[in-house]
């Protein structure tokens, strides 16, 4: 089987706005039993502080976006250190958790071999790990959400890295997601995957 002794880390992009979408994904993970990683951007946490605390409280991993979700890759050092900074010190202020990774909006400048230096200078002095992810579910494309086409690209990336036994995988807050989550679950568990903590 397809998940034969492998697993999964859900991970979500772009909280923790709109909370609605927010509100439904944590209550599948609760049912679930499953703890996740919430990669938030800090101008959100600041409008929305309490749906951060959402996260935190519900036992989820909170970790840094950028502030306003720009292409990290091709900016300054000085610009990539006030994005990062940034949204250190807000969820540390809303929520009293310090996150320990970066994922860079679009994975720019994140992925192995191609790591972009201002960035990685920058985690170093914020003892941020850079991090991406194994399987883009592309929830936010047309049609979104997880729907039989998504299912069908994810199952195809999942054969593509066949050597490989943990996997992160990408989604993002918001409703059409929130939607397809629960059925999502049941068809990783399906195909074998056991779903592992971040």
């Amino acid at each position: 089987m397809l998940g034969d002794e492998k697993s999964v880390v859900l991970s979500f992009d772009d909280g923790p706005a709109p909370v609605t979408a927010l509100e439904d994904i944590l209550g599948t993970l609760q049912r679930h039993e499953i703890r996740a990683e919430f990669y938030v951007l800090g101008s959100e946490v600041k409008q929305y502080p309490e749906a951060a605390r959402m996260i935190v409280r519900q036992g989820h991993d909170i970790q840094n976006h950028s502030w306003g979700h720009p292409n990290l890759a091709t900016e300054t050092e000085q610009n990539v250190r006030w994005e990062l900074e940034q949204t250190q010190d807000i969820i540390h202020a809303t929520t009293g958790a310090t996150p320990t990774k970066i994922r860079p909006p679009y994975g720019a400048g994140g992925f192995r071999g191609n790591i972009d230096p201002e960035l990685l200078a920058v985690a170093d002095d914020l003892s941020l790990t850079i991090v991406t992810w194994d399987i883009d579910t592309e929830d936010w494309k047309a049609p979104r959400g997880l729907g039989p086409e998504k299912i069908r690209n994810i199952e195809t990336q999942f054969t593509q890295q066949q050597r490989k036994v943990s996997f992160n995988v990408l989604m993002h807050v918001q409703q059409a997601t929130a939607r397809d989550l629960p059925s999502f679950i049941a068809q990783l568990k399906e195909w074998g995957f056991t779903i592992a903590e971040p």
